[in-house]
């Protein structure tokens, strides 16, 4: 089975990477010998089950950064992540959509190719009508000891979000309503719960919530399938949104080739 995905590149800068790198949009800052979106597009395209690739970014500076790369397509980026998307979805549709598709965002350059395919193949196992990986504050402080997350304690553990999404392309029209709620809680878990009813954020408050529970309470909420994906690999959930961040990414990333 290939899939099709989308890179969200429409992302502006924050005044405090700019200090750090001069560039409006996070997609182009430099970081070793590549813009920041060369990584998560490379990480793609080596994937076996990664058919088309739709960037949704300004699309002159997109063309300019990939040259003659095949099954690679540019749409202009919208106002938000959510709009962002749907650009993309719009155009993967006008080529034959794929039956599930990922979605990235430009500023994960820690992200390989291995744990996109072990998200997708653990994806695999579950039939639902969207999929999000979670990683274990174990696994994150193993892997970048220095990084600061926003952690959840579930009866499972103590998880932090990452940042692909895999969904079920016949339920789009479905989820952007709750995807654009989700969008502006994402970094405020208690918002989240909250967003789901007094049972779910009284467990949540008690450390009682796990994650069988928190799924079923989404369906029951919004009648969508939701899965969360345990993955092994802090890459999936590290991004780069301030300075200490790209500091980071230079320090692993300066001796990557292409």
């Amino acid at each position: 089975m290939q899939y099709d995905a989308i890179i969200l590149a429409g992302g502006e800068s924050s005044s405090e990477l700019k200090k750090l790198a001069p560039y409006d949009n996070e997609a182009l800052i430099l970081i070793g010998k590549y813009p920041m979106i060369f990584y998560v597009y490379k990480a793609l395209r080596e994937a076996d089950f990664i058919r088309n690739i739709v960037i949704s970014g300004p699309v002159e500076a997109m063309r300019n950064l990939f040259n003659k790369e095949e099954n690679l397509f540019f749409v202009e980026s919208g106002s938000n992540a959510v709009e962002s998307f749907l650009n993309g979805a719009n155009l993967l549709n006008e080529l034959g959509i794929s039956e599930k598709v990922i979605i990235l965002p430009t500023d994960i350059p820690f992200i390989t190719t291995e744990a996109i395919e072990d998200f997708i193949n653990r994806c695999s196992l579950d039939e639902a009508d969207f999929y999000y990986p979670v990683t274990s504050k174990e696994v994150n402080d193993h892997k970048f000891p220095d990084v600061e997350r926003t952690y959840v304690r579930l009866k499972e553990g103590v998880f932090t979000g990452g940042n692909l999404v895999f969904i079920r392309t016949a339920m789009i029209d479905e989820m952007i309503d709750i995807a654009i709620k989700l969008v502006l809680r994402r970094k405020n878990p208690l918002a989240i719960a909250r967003l789901f009813g007094l049972e779910l954020l009284c467990k949540y408050l008690m450390r009682k919530l796990s994650i069988s529970a928190a799924e079923k309470r989404f369906f029951a909420v919004t009648n969508i399938r939701g899965k969360a994906i345990i993955s092994p690999y802090a890459e999936v959930g590290v991004d780069v949104d301030k300075p200490s961040d790209l500091e980071l990414a230079q320090k692993h990333l300066a001796k990557v080739s292409f």
